[in-house]
């Protein structure tokens, strides 16, 4: 048989979906072959996503990570090298094109087969496109923003599975359902079917159920059911099919038990539209037996209300597909759809739910007035829960409202409602621990964040919080492998590359760093604030000062800036002897923004480095007496800096023994407690340092600092502009 075409040493045969190198002939799943074609007819040139998406899924709304997955699979046969693709090519935020294209037939065309089955195959996801990743806040830069974090061996092609708080509960994925059918609505309600059995399920406090961000994402994927379970730490899966003939559905189900591969049971259900509802209780209820036999009764009273009949349950589920593309356009169209379920059914809670989620994420994107924002979040919120005080969905999003608007005490009271509700529910409980983060509680902010990733553990931003809480807190092997973790999960997602990035600097390893900054690049536009940061961040440590000083003015300050970028723009104003004019500056930030605990850390810094320990230490105690996590920060060490050594070094000028007795085995357990032993971290050698001389051990603190100098440290220069080290020498 002839090959349709080629590309490098690949023989491309459309008919059979295969494509060979004349040792190998691999099979392709039809939307990959799809895909291809449409790759190839572009000749070389640049083919957009959207056109993408438009012609390999014709009328469907498909999330952006269902493309970048086929992709990536292309690659792993096609490339050489899967990282460093040359037939492949991404050109960044626009599309794909082909390279090494050759004896393409005329005017290829996909294969004309109209009874394909539109096919959820199943692989590794990269789904930070998702909704929930982004509801869970505006926290995918609220926690990027300080995103000091590491990693450290080779990037590997597959992640390393990682198992979080493994339970004795049995734990099932449902999978999204296949479906024979072409018509675009049946999708939706396949979906829809899937979630609200994951829903049903949640109900059950002794069934541990992957979230649906989590289990979405192996659509149109070709993965075998061990991995998926693998990859979501679930010991059952479920997985269905639906096809329809004029009103009437027939869905099959089966439920696998993951480490054999065994179907449990396979059940046929023929249904009409009017039985959705019921069916997926039906369908749970046969779960439960098998999984808990003793269990009793799902319990029906917790069903989540939509409209029986009518399309009003159809453009939520069009809005949810929407919003699962998590782009600005696409979240405008997903309220649209959602206003349109509203009309015909005006106490839908759910899609009023969802109508205040996506406007916060719009006013996240500054794409909506922070006062018109809010107005409309809170009408809707009220809206459900008129309709549902019960529903925890809806007590989230208030939470999320007021985390956004810095109400962190209502915030709290709203998420723990939720939780009471639904203890379970992954967005609560990440976003739960983002407030913690704000409040720079960083112990209890993790438990809440390893929660939520044992319920969702392919969501990115999940993943990401966990790996960062570990790192501030100076787990540093755990974050590591978190970290590692996330990048070979989301190879694409710039936040995981950022954190790498930061721990190689760290680590001494400039060019990985840059390495990881690059694969940043490829998703941040240029004017991207945290991209900036980074590259002030990069030029500092390069010693370009000149580079860092003309970057530093581009870094948020908004509300008076955060302790990250406050810090830098302190540093680099030292370095080229601006001090005291940075100090004005920021005595003038304090005055204006008096409530930001950041700004006030960063005057009391700067005081310190003036040698002015009275005014540092009023400063300090008004911010850390009753809150000593704020200053045990394992990323402030890192850099070198320690507030608690600088308060001891204050004190004992002062001649305030007591205080100073406290501050010194406080420091002292807090640096036991970092977990350096595997990492040269000389930051953290400068604070050993400076403890050294606080206690009276000048040996070991003139060990620390020649050692300190014999490592190719580019901020060395920190130890001459820190009082205590130029006294001490």
């Amino acid at each position: 048989m002839k090959a349709d075409f080629a590309i490098g040493k690949w023989q491309i045969f459309m008919g059979d979906c295969r494509v060979s190198d004349g040792e190998r002939s691999i099979k392709l799943e039809p939307k990959a072959m799809d895909l291809l074609v449409v790759l190839a007819n572009a000749k070389g040139e640049l083919v957009a996503r959207d056109d993408i998406f438009a012609q390999v899924w014709k009328n469907q709304i498909i999330a952006d990570h269902v493309l970048y997955n086929l992709i990536a699979n292309l690659r792993k046969i096609l490339e050489a090298d899967p990282h460093k693709p040359e037939l492949i090519i991404t050109v960044p935020k626009k599309g794909y094109r082909l390279a090494q294209i050759s004896t393409i037939s005329e005017n290829p065309a996909l294969p004309a087969n109209q009874d394909r089955r539109v096919k959820n195959r199943r692989t590794k996801s990269k789904s930070w496109h998702t909704l929930v990743n982004v509801l869970a806040g505006f926290v995918i830069f609220g926690i990027m923003a300080y995103w000091i974090n590491k990693p450290t061996t080779q990037l590997s092609p597959e992640p390393t599975t990682i198992s979080i708080q493994a339970s004795s509960q049995p734990s099932i994925a449902v999978l999204p359902f296949d479906v024979y059918d072409s018509e675009p609505n049946l999708s939706y309600f396949a979906d829809g079917l899937s979630e609200e059995i994951i829903h049903q399920l949640t109900t059950i406090p002794e069934l541990a159920v992957v979230s649906r961000t989590s289990s979405f994402a192996f659509r149109d994927q070709e993965v075998d059911i061990q991995t998926i379970a693998n990859k979501l730490n679930s010991q059952f899966v479920l997985e269905g099919s639906i096809r329809k003939s004029a009103d009437q559905m027939r869905v099959t189900i089966q439920l696998i038990k993951a480490q054999t591969g065994t179907h449990l049971w396979s059940k046929v259900f023929d249904v009409t539209e009017k039985d959705v509802f019921k069916l997926q209780q039906d369908i749970s209820l046969s779960i439960v037996d098998s999984l808990l036999p003793d269990y009793g009764q799902v319990p029906s009273g917790k069903l989540r209300a939509h409209p029986k009949l009518g399309d009003a349950y159809l453009y939520y589920l069009r809005g949810n597909a929407m919003a699962a593309k998590a782009t600005v356009e696409y979240h405008q169209k997903a309220i649209d759809e959602f206003n349109k379920a509203i009309e015909l059914q005006p106490d839908y809670a759910l899609a009023h739910v969802a109508i205040a989620l996506n406007t916060m994420v719009l006013y996240q994107y500054r794409e909506i007035a922070s006062e018109a924002a809010r107005q409309i979040a809170e009408n809707a919120i009220e809206n459900a829960l008129t309709k549902d005080p019960y529903l925890a969905l809806a007590h989230t999003a208030q939470g999320l409202v007021h985390v956004n608007f810095g109400e962190f005490e209502l915030a709290e009271d709203a998420f723990k409602t939720a939780l009471n509700l639904d203890p379970a529910l992954p967005l609560a409980h990440h976003n739960y621990g983002y407030l913690l983060w704000l409040q720079d509680k960083h112990k209890q902010a993790l438990d809440h964040f390893q929660i939520a990733l044992a319920r969702s553990p392919m969501s990115a931003i999940t993943n990401f919080a966990v790996a960062d809480s570990l790192f501030i807190t100076g787990q540093l092997n755990d974050a590591l492998k978190q970290y590692q973790h996330c990048t070979e999960l989301l190879p694409d997602y710039p936040a995981c590359h950022l954190g790498i990035a930061n721990f190689y600097r760290f680590s001494l390893d400039a060019e990985k760093a840059h390495q990881h900054m690059l694969k940043a690049k490829q998703n941040l536009a240029d004017d991207n604030i945290y991209w900036i940061t980074a590259k002030t961040v990069d030029a500092l440590w390069e010693n370009d000062i000149q580079t860092a000083y003309e970057l530093k003015d581009s870094i948020a300050t908004f509300g008076g800036g955060g302790y990250l970028e406050l810090q830098l723009k302190t540093l680099i104003n030292n370095r080229i002897d601006k001090a005291d004019e940075w100090l004005v500056e920021l005595e003038n930030i304090v005055q204006q923004w008096p409530e930001n605990k950041s700004a006030k850390l960063a005057l009391a810094l700067n005081y310190y480095l003036s040698e002015k320990c009275q005014s540092a230490l009023n400063l300090y105690e008004s911010v850390l007496q009753n809150d000593r996590e704020l200053h045990g920060k394992f990323n402030v060490a890192a850099w070198g800096i320690s507030h608690m050594a600088n308060m001891a070094d204050c004190y004992l000028q002062l001649d305030q023994k007591e205080p100073l007795a406290s501050l010194l085995t406080q420091l002292t357990e807090q640096l036991a407690g970092f977990d350096t032993a595997e990492h040269t971290i000389p930051g953290v050698k400068l604070v050993e340092a400076k403890l050294s001389y606080l206690t009276e051990n000048r040996d070991k603190g003139q060990a620390l600092l020649s050692e300190i100098k014999q490592l190719d440290w580019p901020l060395n220069w920190v130890m001459e502009i820190d009082p205590l080290i130029a006294k001490a020498k």
